[in-house]
């Protein structure tokens, strides 16, 4: 039982992330640890080119203001979102702002 009651635990709290850090580095770090990418629409091409990257967790990036990218995954009923702002460097592909996990819903119609 102890081991069920961990997992239970841990899906209770976000993921271990660090404002800063590169979106590639996070995403091959959930990616590892069980996140799956789930963004819930489509992305459209100025938004990867915004986002610098071709994650497939990409949700969506703002076209003016910070720039901020949302990146989506989901383990079991969690979604987390990831959200980050454009890297000085653009092989960075944008950098951790922020990051909360919210409950998926299981009937979408309501």
């Amino acid at each position: 039982m102890t081991g069920i009651w961990v997992d239970l635990k841990a899906e209770q709290h976000p993921p271990e992330l660090k404002a800063g850090q590169s979106i590639l580095v996070v995403n091959k770090k959930l990616t590892a640890t069980g996140w799956n990418p789930a963004p819930e629409g489509e992305v459209h091409s100025f938004e990867q080119e915004l986002a610098g990257n071709q994650l497939s967790s990409l949700a969506s990036c703002s076209g003016t203001g910070a720039g901020y990218c949302r990146y989506d995954y989901q383990r079991s009923n969690k979604r987390l979102v990831v959200v980050t702002v454009p890297a000085s460097r653009p092989d960075q592909a944008g950098r951790v702002a922020r990051w909360w996990m919210e409950p998926v819903s299981l009937n979408p119609a309501h």
